[in-house]
Parts: C-alpha cells; sequence; structure tokens
C-alpha cells in the first residue's frame, strides 16, 4: 500500500510540474515576440501566442516576403485558435480552406552555433514550415484544394540551427503553410513552443515517460482485472474495466504527442483520427457497465442501457463516415460525454456513497478527478482553454483508486481464508522441491542445447566455406593459373592462415616428375624459389603427395620458414598439408601455415573441400592442354596446307614449261618439214 501511495504522489507531482513547465508570460504583439532581454535557455520552453500574421487564401514562400514589389493581404489574427473563429472582410472563416502564417522572434544574438527547437502537438491537418528561409518540416500535402491536400497527423520538435558566422542569429522568421479540409478544427488550436533544442526535447521526453508510465499503469491495471475475471467470470466488473483501460490506453496513445505514430509510422490519418474520437466518447458505456455491476441498486438497468446504446450507435457513425461527417455531431458526442460523466458521478456514485454502500466514496473521488480532467480536454477541444490533455492521467488516478478498493477487498478475503493460506503454504514447500528439480533438469538440458547449437554453428561455418569455395571453383574456369591463386587466397583468409601454398604434380618429362608451386599466399621470393620443385616423396610437401595423407606438424624446427609481417618474422605455430586427389590420382598438394593450431573443425572443413578443389583444378588444366594440343594440331594443318600450296603452284609452273617445251619441239618438227 506505502509502494501504491509513493508512486501516485510522484505521479501528480510529474504531471504537475510537466503541466506547469512551459512559460507563458510572452506573447506576440503584431507579428513580433521580443525575446532580446530573455535567456532562452535557462527559460525552458516559451509558448507561442499572441497577434501573427495571417494571409487566407494565400500559400506563400519565404521568397514571396522578400518581393517588396508585391503586397499581400495580411491581417493580424491570434494563435493558439482554431481559423474558423477569425473573420474576413467581415465574414467568418470556414473550416475548409488554406493560408499562410507569419511570425518573428527577435533575441540576444547568439556568439556561437546554437541549436534551437519548435515543438507542435497537432497542426489541422497538414502543413510546411520554414525557419529563417529554410524548410524545416513537411507535414501531408498542402494544398488549394481537396484534390491537392494530403492530411497527416504528426507531432514532432523540429530542429533548427543559428550560426553567427553564416548570418544574423538574433531574428527568427517562421512561415507556416497550412491547408485543412477533413476535419472540424482548422489552422493552429493549440499552442506551440520555442526553446533551445536541448529544453524542447527535455520537455517532450518528461511528457513521454509521463505518457509512457500512465500507459504501464493502467495496462497493467486493466491486464490485472481481465485476468481476475478469466479466473472468476461471474464477475463481470472486472471485465468491463479492464476493457475500459484498453481503451484508454487507445486514448492515450492517439492524442497528444501520438505515440502510435511511432509504433506505426504509416498509420493513415482517418484511422488516427477514428481511434482518437472512439477512445474519448467510446468509454462511457464502459464506465456504465462498470459501475452498474458495482451498485445495481442505485443505477437503474434501462438508463444504463440507454448509455450502451448510444455508445453503440456513436462508435457505428466514428467508424463508418470521414471525419468531416461524424465531427458535425462533436458537439452531440460531448453532450452525451458531460450528462453521463455527471449521471455516473452524482447520479450513482454520490447517491451509494450517500447510502453508506462499500468502497462507493472511494470511487466517487476517483469519479469526481476523472471527470475533471476530461471536463478540462472537452474544454480543450471546443477551444475554451489550452491546457494540455489530462484526462488519461485521470485515468490513472481513478485506476490507483480503484486498486486500492480491489487491495482492501483482497485483504478482506485473505482474512477470510486463513485455512487455505496454510494448505497453499504445504503446496509451496512441494512447488519448490518440483521446481528445484525442474531447474536442474532444464540446466542438463541447457547443456545439451548449447551443444547441440555449437555443432550447428561449426556445421554453417563449414557450409559457408564450401559454399565459399564452390563459387570461386564456378566462377573461374578459363585458366588454371588465375583458378589456383583464388582458390590459395580464398581458402588462406578462410582458415585465417598467414602463409600459404598450391603445388600441382609436373608430368612433362615423365621420367622425372616434380611437384611445381603454381600459387602463393603471402610468401617472399626465398619460399618461392626454394620450392619452386619439390620431387614426390621429398620433405614434408613431397610426402603428402606420395602418401596422398593429410599431415598437420605443431612442432615447427627452427630452421623452417619463417613468416615475415611489418613488425618482425615469426615462426608459425602449425602447418597443414593437404592432398589434392581426384579419382584417378594425386594431383597436387596445399600447404597453409598460422599462428594457432588447426581444430577439428577446420581439417573436416579441408577434407570435404580438398576433392572439390583437385577436381576442379584438374579438370582446368586438362582442358588447357587440350587447347593447347587443339592449337598445335591447328598450327600443323595450316603448315600442310601451305606446303601443298607450294607443290601446287611448283606442278603448276612444270605442266607451263613442259607445254612451252612441247610446242617448240613441233615448231621445230615443222620447220624441217618445209626444208624438205
Amino acid at each position: 500500500m506505502k509502494l501504491k501511495i509513493t508512486v501516485f504522489t510522484a505521479f501528480i507531482i510529474l504531471s504537475f510540474s510537466l503541466i506547469t513547465n512551459a512559460n507563458g508570460r510572452f506573447s506576440f504583439t503584431k507579428g513580433v515576440l521580443n525575446l532580446q532581454g530573455v535567456d532562452i535557455e535557462a527559460c525552458d520552453i516559451i509558448k507561442l501566442e499572441g497577434e501573427v500574421e495571417f494571409y487566407w487564401k494565400q500559400l506563400l514562400e519565404p521568397a514571396d516576403f522578400l518581393d517588396t514589389t508585391h503586397q499581400h493581404n495580411c491581417q493580424y489574427v491570434y494563435i493558439p485558435k482554431s481559423w474558423d473563429n477569425y473573420t474576413f472582410k467581415d465574414k467568418k472563416l470556414s473550416r475548409e480552406g488554406y493560408c499562410t502564417y507569419r511570425f518573428i522572434i527577435e533575441k540576444k544574438a547568439d556568439s556561437k552555433i546554437t541549436f534551437y527547437g519548435i515543438k507542435e502537438e497537432t497542426i489541422f491537418c497538414s502543413y510546411k514550415l520554414w525557419v529563417n528561409g529554410q524548410l524545416v518540416s513537411q507535414v501531408g500535402s498542402v494544398g488549394k484544394s481537396k484534390d491537392d491536400f494530403k492530411p497527416q497527423f504528426k507531432a514532432q520538435d523540429m530542429l533548427f540551427c543559428l550560426d553567427p558566422e553564416k548570418g544574423a542569429t538574433d531574428r527568427v522568421e517562421v512561415i507556416m503553410q497550412i491547408s485543412n479540409f477533413s476535419h472540424r478544427r482548422a489552422g493552429m488550436p493549440w499552442a506551440m513552443y520555442f526553446g533551445t533544442f536541448d529544453n524542447i526535447k527535455n520537455y517532450s521526453r518528461n511528457w513521454d515517460i509521463l505518457n509512457l508510465i500512465a500507459i504501464g499503469i493502467v495496462l497493467i491495471i486493466g491486464i490485472n482485472h481481465l485476468i481476475m475475471y478469466f479466473f472468476r467470470r461471474q464477475d463481470r466488473t472486472n471485465l468491463y474495466f479492464g476493457i475500459l483501460s484498453l481503451v484508454m490506453i487507445i486514448r492515450n496513445i492517439s492524442t497528444g504527442d501520438r505515440i502510435i505514430e511511432y509504433l506505426f509510422p504509416n498509420i493513415s490519418w482517418e484511422l488516427l483520427l477514428k481511434l482518437d474520437n472512439f477512445s474519448g466518447y467510446g468509454t462511457i458505456p464502459f464506465f456504465a457497465l462498470f459501475i452498474y455491476h458495482q451498485f445495481k441498486e442505485e443505477f437503474h438497468a434501462w438508463i444504463k442501457n440507454a448509455f450502451v446504446i448510444f455508445g453503440v450507435i456513436i462508435a457505428v457513425l466514428i467508424f463508418s463516415t470521414p471525419a468531416l461527417v461524424y465531427g458535425k455531431f462533436n458537439q452531440f458526442f460531448e453532450l452525451y460525454l458531460l450528462i453521463g460523466g455527471v449521471y455516473l458521478t452524482f447520479g450513482v456514485l454520490l447517491r451509494a456513497t450517500i447510502l453508506g454502500r462499500r468502497w462507493a466514496f472511494a470511487s466517487f473521488i476517483g469519479m469526481i478527478i476523472l471527470y475533471g480532467t476530461i471536463t478540462n480536454d472537452v474544454l480543450h477541444s471546443m477551444g475554451v482553454v489550452n491546457t494540455p490533455y489530462i484526462a488519461p492521467y485521470g485515468l490513472v488516478v481513478f485506476m490507483l483508486i480503484q486498486s486500492f478498493i480491489l487491495s482492501g477487498k483482497s485483504a478482506r478475503a485473505i482474512n477470510e481464508n486463513e485455512d487455505l493460506s496454510k494448505e497453499l503454504y504445504n503446496e509451496k514447500q512441494d512447488l519448490e522441491k518440483n521446481i528445484e528439480k525442474r531447474v536442474h533438469e532444464l540446466k542438463e538440458q541447457q547443456k545439451i542445447l548449447i551443444a547441440h547449437q555449437e555443432k550447428e554453428k561449426e556445421q554453417n561455418w563449414i557450409n559457408v566455406g564450401l559454399a565459399k569455395l564452390n563459387d570461386v571453383l564456378t566462377d573461374n574456369k578459363n585458366d588454371s593459373k588465375v583458378l589456383s591463386q583464388v582458390v590459395i587466397n580464398t581458402l588462406s583468409k578462410y582458415l585465417e592462415a598467414k602463409l600459404g601454398a598450391l603445388y600441382v604434380i609436373n608430368e612433362e618429362n615423365p621420367a622425372e616428375p616434380y611437384l611445381e608451386m603454381v600459387a602463393s599466399y603471402g610468401s617472399g621470393k626465398g619460399m618461392k624459389s626454394k620450392n619452386k620443385k619439390i620431387e614426390p616423396g621429398s620433405g614434408l610437401v613431397g610426402a603428402t603427395y606420395s602418401d596422398a595423407q593429410l599431415k598437420i606438424l605443431n612442432d615447427i624446427p627452427e630452421d623452417y620458414f619463417k613468416i615475415n609481417s611489418g613488425l618482425g618474422e615469426s615462426l608459425p605455430k602449425s602447418i597443414l598439408f593437404i592432398p589434392l586427389s581426384t579419382d584417378e590420382a594425386v594431383f597436387g598438394v596445399i600447404e597453409l601455415a598460422r599462428f594457432k593450431e588447426f581444430s577439428k573443425v577446420e581439417v573436416e572443413f579441408v577434407k570435404k573441400i580438398a576433392y572439390s578443389i583437385a577436381i576442379n583444378l584438374n579438370n582446368v588444366r586438362m582442358n588447357e592442354r587440350s587447347i593447347n594440343l587443339l592449337q598445335q594440331f591447328q598450327e600443323q594443318a595450316q603448315e600442310m596446307q601451305e606446303k601443298e600450296e607450294l607443290i601446287r603452284e611448283s606442278m603448276e609452273e612444270l605442266e607451263y614449261y613442259r607445254e612451252q617445251f612441247e610446242r617448240l619441239k613441233r615448231q621445230g618438227e615443222q620447220g624441217e618439214r618445209s626444208e624438205e
């Protein structure tokens, strides 16, 4: 009980401090707010109110005010106030339309870069805001007709910076375009605030904390009532109060700073407005049902039914029609809310208190507080007052009082069931033993689960490595040297090896085959020169080739090669030799060295990938060999063709000479016959 009283007191103090925190001593005069004698950083936040410039049916931008040749039709109006309360040319303005607001804040010049902010709760229903010619915020779409207009609610803290090096900092010009074609309120019916951005953020943060506290309290109490109804369904009081709590949470997150927009940034404007109105006017039926089941003798059933029927009609109207339609009935809704609150408070609870009903007085006090805050919200929505929405906090007070009542009922029930408590105590002892046993079982299961997760993690590491190496093998099928280099680079990096080398058998001279280093990673010229040719069976690389067995060397001799780096050179901790075997024979060897030993998982991974490397690399080399043989065949065929061409030309030349000889011979014979 002391804890509940402490929470209640802290909540009231925090609420009061926030409500009175905004500084409202300053006022615009002819569109100018003079703050030159004010320490803005020390005075928290400043409420923006008073006479500002107003341009009806004009959407003006900063450049329009720089053009002194054009005169704009300006009048001065008071903010905060809905523009349908203004008159223009002796005629009251319509809720639907568009306009531009402009005001100037004069202050002391800043000596350094300073961040300021403007806090707005809700503008009806879309706007664009410039500060000193810079567009700071745009919510919805501002338009001159309903087709060009898109409404949106968004409470926000708008940041802007004043830098003495970039210009004057003693004057803040704010220009705001607003349009409305969807709501019964228009323009700036709620106050805006100005101050340093830190003060603005602190103010918003404190309100958010208060809202979250209120939501948390209401949520816990509501869930508690619903759980109580679940276990004791004959008492419907808990059901209706639990539902009422959830409805009021909807109101808390859909009004004020509209926390629901942080959860659902893309929530539609119409839905947000419907939730706002439903959570305000739809509470009376739940209050009526809740109080009726507590004090049936003082609450006539037909009145309860009337409240419920009217509440259902209002809810249907809100959710089935657009804002402009059901907004026309807001005065009827507010009258319904007022009559319901007065009847429940004075017609039922006060009467039950006078008749001495148990817990009636506490409920009466809670309802007085709650409906006092609701009345404040109604007056706020009507534009009579400019205080913040505080009905959710009145609900918190009411629910805390109900919690006190429930605690009293629980205490009474406990006193009447002491025997049952003793039995429950014995059961508790047994339960603790069972819990201890179960905890031990869960710990054992947790060990098994951890081992399984570790195994899955290792397998996943292997699978990722296999996929990465297979991608490398797939993407490099045209050049064995490139493929060898990419393979050793990828494998070395994945296994965190500092040195790596790939050897392939060279059988150009079948009588004297040797292992040739075709690719390396992190090796120097000395290592490349030393290992340029390795005979099968010679050294660890040659032995790995001859044995076709994977080898791990963890005891490195002092005279073995060292790993060079910018900090010096060091012996590796472990060296891994992997034979590259195809189905036919050993094709090559991979050598990897690093500063830590290779784990079983890493060795398993290497075994799995070695075969794929060997097959792919061997295929590429065979393809290259086939291509080379084909090129040699083509070259020889070309040479044969050229030789045949030369022989053909020679034969043709010989044939020519033979024909000439025969012709000369015939001519000689003919000459001899002539002489005879």
